[in-house]
This record gives structure tokens, sequence and C-alpha cells, in this order.
């Protein structure tokens, strides 16, 4: 990249400002229908919490089978037009959830999302940081980053009054409208050109980052617990009568409070003792969230869980992305999302069959002892492979 091309050294630039926005609109459309499709599936298909599970899990199977391939389009092809491309099909497929008549065409609507935000999510923080100053990534992964977490505030919240008050069709449109600005707001982001080298040869270290799998390992032991958050907290609330709005607000501020001073330490070059507080956070916070079946503790642990992810998730990302070179930057975030999808993924499948067979309570207890391992993990093979 040549001097002039160079990012300044300026974070909240007019194109990551745009960045942001578009992040933070497509964030909005996607969580509109997270906590609000396991209610769907339950009113208009009589589903069980199995096949709610597996439903909703089906777009990170979909993303997951994508995102080492979307790693290598974002490295060999112009970011910002495959970041355009899969916005627009990201926008278009929520028009089908209109038509959508069985279990099966929702499955089916689902795994298309979920092709389409695997490639959405890599070239979109890919992006990110090609317009970002080198000595402020951790920052910046951080704060960009918090556009999903303040869309998981305010979109949850928002999506099941939607569905209480109006109906999934409002539900459906609100997610187009939202999608339509996100959309507009990617086109605005201005990216400096860059030299990209060509790979004649295809092997699988264009698909992954080999060095970076371990991390990637711990990494998806710590978003099992997402993935079960995600789909299962709301249910969970409603049988303690707790407020799932209330809950998803607490731990989007969680989420967002952490991510602002934890960029920081992550660029003075404490990554490690910001990761292991964070998985420490983590796994004392479910343990609570597990065992104390009251609405208080409900809230509680949601403001401790979202500190935890938030100081976690950018550090994760951080180390991986700093171990590739910027022509493999792709690559580093499609290796960085495989292994959170694949969390994610078995989070969502196994939170559903673990509450089939014993109860939610139970579901969580699991994602407290993955927190665990994810520690002990962390501490045994990825800060070794650090330092060495």
């Amino acid at each position: 990249m040549s001097e002039k091309n160079a990012p300044s050294g300026i974070l909240w630039s007019k194109s990551f400002v745009f960045a942001w926005i578009a992040n933070f609109m497509m964030g909005f459309a996607f969580y509109l229908l997270i906590p609000t499709l396991p209610f769907y599936l339950v009113d208009t298909f009589g589903s069980d919490s199995s096949t709610v599970g597996f439903v909703i899990a089906a777009y990170v199977i979909a993303a997951l089978i994508i995102r080492p391939f979307s790693g290598y389009i974002v490295d060999r092809f112009p970011r910002k037009l495959v970041y355009i491309v899969s916005f627009c099909l990201f926008l278009l497929f929520y028009a089908g959830y209109f038509v959508a008549a069985s279990v099966m065409l929702v499955l089916l609507l689902r795994v298309l999302h979920g092709f389409t935000w695997g490639v959405i999510t890599t070239s979109g923080n890919t992006v990110a940081l090609d317009i970002t100053p080198a000595h402020k990534r951790g920052q910046a992964v951080g704060y960009y980053g918090l556009a999903l977490n303040i869309a998981m505030a305010l979109s949850p919240v928002a999506g099941i009054s939607i569905y209480e008050h109006w109906g999934a069709n409002a539900l459906f449109t609100t997610a187009i409208v939202t999608s339509a600005i996100g959309l507009f707001s990617a086109i605005l982001i201005h990216i400096p050109e860059k030299h990209h080298k060509k790979h004649s040869v295809l092997s699988l270290d264009r698909f992954l980052l080999l060095e970076a799998i371990p991390v990637g390992g711990n990494l998806l032991i710590a978003t099992i617990s997402y993935g079960m958050i995600l789909s299962f907290a709301a249910m969970y609330g409603k049988e303690m009568g707790a407020s799932s709005g209330a809950f998803y607000v607490l731990l989007a501020v969680g989420i967002g409070a952490s991510r602002i001073f934890s960029g920081k330490l992550i660029d003075s070059g404490k990554i490690t003792e910001v990761t292991t507080v964070g998985l420490v956070l983590l796994a004392a916070s479910f343990i609570l969230f597990s065992l104390v079946n009251i609405p208080t503790a409900y809230y509680i642990a949601a403001l401790a869980i979202g500190l935890g992810y938030g100081i976690c998730y950018p550090a994760f990302q951080t180390m991986i992305v700093s171990m590739a070179p910027h022509e493999m930057r792709g690559t580093a975030n499609s290796t960085y999302f495989t292994a959170f999808d694949t969390g994610v993924g078995l989070g969502m499948y196994l939170a559903g069959w673990i509450a089939s067979k014993y109860s939610l309570s139970m579901s969580f207890g699991f994602s407290a002892a993955m927190h665990v391992l994810a520690v002990l993990y962390f501490l045994k093979v990825t800060s070794v492979q650090r330092k060495s």
C-alpha cells in the first residue's frame, strides 16, 4: 500500500463512521429475529425446543460453511464490492420470510441468510480494519463491534415489542428498512487502494490462517455460551418471570462498557491479562446464571456476561488478525468468524437439545463448564503460543 493511500492516524474518520453505521443497521436487522424467531416458530408452526434450536442454528451452520471461502474472496477481489454485494443479498432474503409457509421454508431462508452473513461480516470487518491506523487496531475492533452490541441492546427489545403488537410481517418489514439504511451507509465508505499479492496456487492457508487455529479453538469453546444466550435467554427469563428486554439491554451495556476500555488495554500490550480476566468473569457469571433462578440474578448475570464478552471477543480477534499480513487479513477474519460461528452454532443446537432433555438451567450450567475449560485452555495453550 502506498503512503498516500495509507489510513490517516484518526480512528473516527468519515469512512469509519459510515462503516460503524452500516454495521449497526445490519446488526439491528439481524438481532430482530434472534429472540423472536423461537416464538414465531412455536406460535405459527407449533415447533418444539429441539426443532427451534436446529432452525435458528441453521444460519450459523451455513455461515460456517462459507466462512473459509469468504476469507479467500475478500482477499482476492475488491473488498468493498464483496461487502456491497453480500449486503444486497442480506437485505433481499428478508423478503422471503413474508412467504415462508412452513418450517422447512424458514429453515431454507436461515441457510441462505447464513451464507450472506458469513460473507458480509468477514468483508465488513476487513473493510473496517483497512480504513484503520495499525496502532489503533485493538480500539477499532472494539468500537466497530460495539455497533453490533448496541444493536443487540435495542433490537431484541424492539423486535419483541413489534412482534407482540403488530405481528411477524411488521417485524420483517423493519428488518428490510434497517438493512437498506445499512447498505446505503456501506456504499459511502471510501477504502484506500490496496495492492494485493496474487495467489496462483490454492492451498489450505488461503482459506484458514493455520497458525491461528489453536487460538480459534479457544474462541470456539468460549462462544458456545453465546449461542445459548442468543437463542434461549428470552425463554429462560420468561420461565422465572423476568424481562428478557432488560436482559438484552444489560448484556449489551456490559459488552459496550468493556469494549471501550479493553481496546486501549489490548493496544498497550496487555492482551493476555485482559483475556484471562474476561474468561474468568464469564465462567463465574454463568455459574450464577445457571444456579440462581430469580430475576435479580438474571439481570446481574446479564451485565457480568456482557462485560466478559466485551473483553474476550475483541482480544481474540486482535490476536488472530495480528498473526496475518495485510494481504491475508480477510483470511484472518474468516478464521476468527469460523471459530466464532462454530461455537455459536453448537451453543444454539445444544441449548435446545439439553433443554428438551433436562432444562434451560442445565443448558446454561453446561455453558459455565465450557468457560472453565476455556480458561484452562487459554492458560495452557493460547498464552503459551503467544509467548513462543
